[in-house]
């Protein structure tokens, strides 16, 4: 692994566990095992690493969003509840991100600017998706663009409002996964006057068990 790759997955796993609030570069470099002027050689601050890793953030994501729009293009089957795993697996992944945006947004007008074209992009493939799965037969129309938009943001809000509220300091893989599990039958509650046929049913499913 190149040095700047450790360095960012160092330091995503002390952000995750401890906040990029309360982490410097000092915590990163002995984490590390490497020198502070190390660390600086590749990167000059703690917002250019924060930036770094959002960056791998956004292409995680567009890389589980992508073939989902390819599919909805072609009319094919969709599997949703797959689709929300593998984003509360991302939120999961980059937690901290979630945890503290504000504040690290505030803090970083760079970032809020990275921010603000990443939601920008996910809304527009967000109405594609949408779109797409009414004419396929997976989801009603909703009333109006106004309320598809509401819902957007509500399920976007909602998906960062549970990963911090279930998120537990402890470190065990079973919260990790209770956590999961909890925020998927929450969005699929959300979603479930919208979705029909097997989609319902699978939501039905997951919602019981």
């Amino acid at each position: 692994m190149k040095t700047k790759d450790r360095i960012l997955f160092g330091s995503l796993e002390l952000f995750n566990c401890d906040g990029a609030t309360d982490v410097t570069t000092n915590d990163i470099s002995k984490h590390l095992k490497m020198s502070p002027g190390n660390l600086y050689f590749h990167y000059k601050n703690k917002e250019q690493i924060i930036r770094e890793i959002f960056k791998k953030l956004s292409a995680d994501t567009i890389e589980v969003w992508q073939p989902e729009t390819k599919l909805a293009k072609k009319k094919q089957k969709m599997q949703l509840a797959l689709f929300i795993d593998k984003n509360l697996n991302l939120y999961w992944k980059y937690r901290f991100f979630h945890r503290e945006i504000y504040s690290l947004r505030k803090n970083d007008s760079d970032l809020a600017k990275m921010w603000k074209v990443h939601t920008k992009k996910l809304s527009v493939m967000m109405v594609m998706l949408y779109r797409q799965w009414v004419k396929s037969g997976f989801m009603i129309a909703m009333p109006s663009k106004a309320e598809m938009e509401f819902i957007g943001e509500l399920l976007f809000v909602s998906s960062n409002g549970f990963m911090q509220f279930y998120d537990s300091p402890e470190k065990s893989e079973t919260l990790n996964s209770k956590t999961l599990e909890k925020t998927k039958r929450h969005i699929m509650r959300l979603l479930m006057p919208y979705v029909t046929g097997e989609t319902k049913d699978e939501f039905e499913k997951n919602i019981k068990s």
